[in-house]
């Protein structure tokens, strides 16, 4: 079996497998890993909620904030691998917010808690 049908069963079988949220994109390669899922949802509270039940399904999970270099949009993502080992990035974007990203400047990218997410997926909650 090539490998782009082994990423495209991988990834069927993981969205078939969990009650996942709505995602708006999802981007198979057979050159290059991860996938690469894109949420669709909008807002910090619902992006931070999405990724954490992301969170739940992969093994070996990270967490990186990227912000855009126009400064209006900021990139949350999780990283990790399915649970058949293939290397999975999930991402929604969510409007700067200075008291949210505090020192984040244009064009940064910063690994991150996953922790975090926690605190995010409650309006009104900003960084610690």
């Amino acid at each position: 079996m090539n490998r782009l049908m082994i990423f495209l069963d991988a990834i069927r079988d993981h969205l078939d497998s969990y009650q996942l949220p709505p995602v708006a994109s999802v981007d198979v390669n057979a050159w290059s890993s991860p996938i690469t899922v894109q949420l669709d949802v909008d807002g910090l509270p619902e992006v931070s909620r999405a990724l954490l039940v992301w969170s739940q399904t992969l093994e070996d999970v990270s967490a990186r904030l990227w912000r855009l270099c126009d400064g209006k949009w900021v990139h949350l993502s999780i990283s990790g691998r399915t649970p058949c080992g293939i290397p999975v990035l999930v991402f929604g974007v969510v409007r700067f917010e200075p008291s949210t990203f505090p020192a984040l400047p244009a064009g940064a990218k910063q690994d991150m808690p996953v922790y975090l997410l926690r605190g995010w997926s409650t309006p009104g909650e900003v960084a610690a």
